[in-house]
């Protein structure tokens, strides 16, 4: 570190104070990740369809930053503008026409753009979506900065360590923030909160981020924040004559979502044409047309309530009704016209549907599907959207598994004459063996309802029945599977839409890498080793989360489970070659074996075991390769002559890692495994052509070049 640069920082730079200081930079750094990836995916809708791409940027920042080393004055002052400029046009969407920001939709389902050409959607798109991503990437060099200008003054393995507790303790602080429904502007206050350090004397970039958390926090005040969604609710008027709220309009990320409606038979009978009521009498009650009575109910994505009270209404002896939003259900509770959520024979479960279907031991008359389409992404580190583990052949193999004899299970979408029904229809055929009855169900225009079962061969009066329109093509390769769970892509490919953003961004990070780095200090064994290693590990990471949401459900739980767990894996390799050397043979043989059994272990088998050992046995499935390749990881980070360099290097690699984990849409999930394993092994190859640099142990690193 130059003395020019010394005189930038406070006395808190000093050697001594660098393990805190790296510590807070490492912290930072992946809670800002996160932030960004939950922050823009909620306001700028496209976002929620390419969520990998934030991450992808971020990661990108962060290794060029770190590469780099310590961010020079204009960068430090540049900081808190970039952090203006990125948070303010994230709160600020909605009135910047930003939010809605129009998106090619040729190769996969979701809500409607309207009539924009597709030439003119596509220049917009790419070039609203890269302007973001510049920003994020602005944002993440400085931040990266920090982390390489402070691993520089301690030993490599140390340092290493640091920055992997640092990482756990961000993630870990952002999903408390999460799940204790905090808006934005507290996420923005605690994140400032851990950058003060690296800006103490600056008074104005100080006074620069108090007015963007005030400005945040003013923006859209009313709106609520659920673990998973930004909630905005609105009351429709009364009709005259009705004292309380007859329905409310319940938005998600500014797309409409559920209504809590009073479909009681005394507000029917005095206001029958009232609307949005009138509309959506008649779908809650098509399922009692074929079961008029039904002792035991299942409502998966109960949301607020509607379809729970139907039953309520109809005599049901019991319901069990599952919703994954905290939120939403306490809405429900709190303000359904109906109470049914109060209800003694109501019981209710916060839980992923696909979960409760592993966990219960109960059996239905009834189950009813409530419109789960959420088109949203849950996972931060995956492109399978929530509701995809729910819409499989295996998922509804499961729920037909939950049903009497002589149940009836009813599946409720807003699909329209989409490909969606079609896909539904084929995928309903194959689990109950007969194709199911559908119907256009009248609610919000494009509603579809599918029924299977005993009943399912009686026609219910009143609803226009489309199954004759819905031929059984016989074609598996479009169906939602377990191994290929998107419901919403046409077939099995990258969509447009992906690819150019994903190929634009590549290009300019290719760029800008030859620009500020040069071509030798990307190709060198060295640099290539740690490279391969990083988009290894990525790709493990995105496997992980994907296998264990089919066994637990795809909550935010189970994704801050999978990462803490890859992280202390990852720690407890790196204080393991602090104590004793493991062989690079003996790691890399170890770490192909799991990878192995990992790939042909039927992660079903663990239903059977209990809650203990099934957590127990698929963290060690999940994230023991992570632990031999950090042994990988560690022993070479420790020989590396310039650690701020390495550490870079291998989260560029997690950049390939973002964009590789695309294929699995052709390829399916088990793909993630394959592509890792040879990503793995090119490491061993890049390994291989540097082994004659003599190891040594560093003590302390030099500068970052």
């Amino acid at each position: 570190m130059s003395a020019g640069n010394r005189s930038e920082h406070s006395v808190g730079s000093l050697p001594r104070h660098s393990g805190i200081l790296l510590f807070l930079a490492s912290a930072a750094a992946l809670y800002f990740e996160l932030v960004i990836i939950r922050y823009l995916s909620s306001e700028v809708r496209v976002f929620a369809y390419l969520k990998n791409m934030p991450l992808i940027a971020s990661f990108f920042g962060i290794g060029l930053g770190m590469i780099r080393g310590a961010p020079s004055p204009r960068l430090r002052r540049a900081f808190p503008a970039l952090a203006a400029i990125l948070f303010l046009l994230i709160a600020n969407s909605s009135v910047l026409y930003l939010t809605h920001l129009p998106m090619p939709t040729s190769d996969f389902w979701q809500f409607s753009f309207g009539t924009i050409p597709l030439s003119l959607v596509s220049l917009i798109y790419v070039a609203g979506v890269l302007y973001f991503l510049a920003l994020v990437v602005g944002l993440f060099v400085v931040l990266g900065g920090f982390v390489g200008q402070y691993l520089q003054d301690l030993p490599a393995l140390k340092a290493y360590g640091v920055n992997l507790l640092g990482s756990l303790v961000g993630i870990l602080l952002f999903t408390l923030l999460a799940f204790l429904s905090l808006p934005p502007w507290v996420w923005l206050l605690v994140g400032f909160l851990l950058l003060i350090p690296f800006f103490t004397g600056n008074h104005r970039t100080l006074a620069i981020f108090v007015l963007i958390v005030v400005a945040v926090a003013l923006a859209r005040p009313q709106a609520m924040w659920s673990p998973y969604y930004r909630i905005s609710l609105e009351q429709y008027p009364s009709p005259p004559g009705w004292s309380s709220p007859s329905a409310y309009k319940l938005s998600v990320n500014y797309d409409y979502f559920q209504r809590m409606l009073d479909l009681s038979p005394e507000f029917m009978r005095q206001h029958p044409g009232v609307e949005p009521n009138r509309m959506a009498f008649p779908h809650y009650e098509l399922p009692y047309h074929l079961v008029p009575h039904p002792e035991n109910v299942l409502v998966v994505g109960a949301g607020t309530g509607n379809d729970v009270a139907a039953a309520l209404r109809h005599g049901a002896a019991h319901v069990d009704a599952v919703e994954i939003d905290p939120l939403i259900l306490q809405l429900g509770f709190r303000l359904h016209p109906e109470h049914p959520y109060a209800s003694p024979k109501v019981t209710k479960f916060n839980d992923d549907a696909r979960a409760f279907f592993k966990k219960t031991k109960s059996r239905y008359d009834l189950i009813v599907f409530g419109y789960l389409d959420s088109h949203t992404m849950l996972s931060s580190y995956s492109s399978v959207r929530l509701e995809n583990n729910v819409y499989t052949l295996q998922s509804l193999q499961e729920a037909k598994g939950l049903l009497q004899p002589n149940g009836t299970m009813v599946l409720a979408f807003a699909s329209g004459t989409s490909f969606v029904t079609e896909r539904l229809y084929q995928m309903l055929t194959a689990v109950f063996g007969v194709p199911p009855r559908a119907y256009w169900s009248g609610y919000d225009l494009v509603g579809v309802v599918f029924i299977e079962g005993k009943t399912s061969t009686s026609a219910v009066s009143g609803f226009p029945e489309i199954s004759s329109t819905l031929p059984v093509r016989g074609d598996p390769a479009v169906m939602a599977t377990d191994h290929w769970p998107f419901l919403f892509l046409k077939k099995r490919s990258i969509p447009i839409s992906v690819l150019l953003v994903l190929l634009s961004f590549i290009a300019l990070a290719g760029f800008v890498c030859r620009k500020l780095l040069g071509v030798q200090s990307l190709v060198r064994p060295e640099g290539l080793h740690m490279f391969f290693l990083g988009a290894g590990f990525l790709l493990l990471e995105t496997k992980g989360v994907t296998e264990l949401a089919l066994l637990f459900g795809a909550t935010w739980i189970t994704n801050t489970v999978v990462i803490a767990a890859f992280l202390v894996m990852a720690m407890a390799a790196n204080t393991t070659i602090m104590f004793r050397r493991v062989s690079y043979q003996l790691s890399y043989v170890l770490l192909f074996v799991c990878l192995l059994v990992a790939g042909f272990f039927p992660y079903a088998a663990l239903d059977a075991l209990s809650s203990i050992p099934k957590v127990l046995a698929a963290g060690a499935l999940t994230a023991l390769p992570v632990f031999f390749s950090g042994l990988v990881f560690s022993r070479s980070f420790q020989r590396c002559s310039d650690p701020a360099q390495a550490l870079g290097m291998n989260l560029l690699g997690a950049v390939v890692g973002g964009a590789l984990e695309n294929l699995v849409m052709i390829g399916g999930t088990p793909l993630l495994g394959v592509l890792a394993t040879v990503l793995y092994a090119t490491s061993a190859i890049a390994l291989l052509k540097q082994r004659g640099v003599p190891e040594m142990r560093a003590t302390t690193a030099v500068g970052v070049s």
